[in-house]
């Protein structure tokens, strides 16, 4: 990677941890999920390529406590959308299962979180197709996959969900093209919380500028 790819990614990187640490503000909105999806999507693709080059150490070397808390963090809010689906709809053995808040699933072992996020994982895929109408989206899903991934392979463990073939074989200028396709996306729609949240709006506005080394 030049510099220049590395300054985009590591701009990518941020502005989607940004995004992270910043879902309860944008996780209802439908289509933001799909567009972040495609720029993890992106970001996961370039790390895998470029994993065995010095010039990405910095990004590839996220802790396994941030992994987890990234996790932790985004299986939270869905699982209290699943917990609302649940109770609405009186399903006492789902009931059971849900309602992990992120303090919960970091108190667990790694090897019982892993467990854990996979059941509930696969709990949300099940009934994706019903929770329409609670702000769930499969793109959400496919999210949280991709940073558990990374968790899995700091880990050295095996990945539970593979990327996509398509992205895990585009060369990083492609990748880095889509990230970036991805991010126009998002600054179209995030233009909506410029007036109605603009402390969360000139924050990801900051994430999004690229440091010049």
């Amino acid at each position: 990677m030049n510099q220049r790819q590395i300054n985009q990614l590591e701009m990518m990187h941020s502005t989607n941890l940004y995004l992270d640490s910043n879902s309860q503000v944008w996780s209802a909105i439908p289509i933001i999920p799909a567009y972040k999806n495609q720029l993890s999507q992106a970001i996961e693709g370039i790390r895998l390529a470029a994993t065995d080059q010095h010039a990405a150490r910095v990004f590839i070397g996220a802790s396994l406590h941030e992994l987890k808390v990234r996790v932790a963090e985004k299986m939270d809010i869905m699982d209290d959308v699943l917990e609302a689906y649940a109770d609405d709809t009186e399903n006492v053995e789902l009931i059971t299962r849900v309602g992990n808040s992120k303090s919960e699933y970091l108190r667990l072992p790694h090897e019982d979180f892993e467990t854990k996020t996979k059941n509930i994982i696969d709990l949300l895929e099940e009934h994706v197709g019903d929770m329409a109408d609670y702000g769930l989206t499969q793109d959400q899903i496919d999210d949280v996959k991709l940073t558990f991934g990374s968790f899995q392979d700091k880990r050295n463990k095996p990945r539970s969900y593979q990327i996509a073939s398509r992205i895990a074989t585009q060369s990083i200028t492609d990748l880095i093209r889509e990230g970036s396709n991805a991010l126009e996306k998002l600054d179209r729609v995030m233009k909506r919380f410029k007036r109605s949240n603009s402390t969360f709006y000139h924050g990801y506005t900051a994430a999004r500028s690229i440091v010049n080394d």
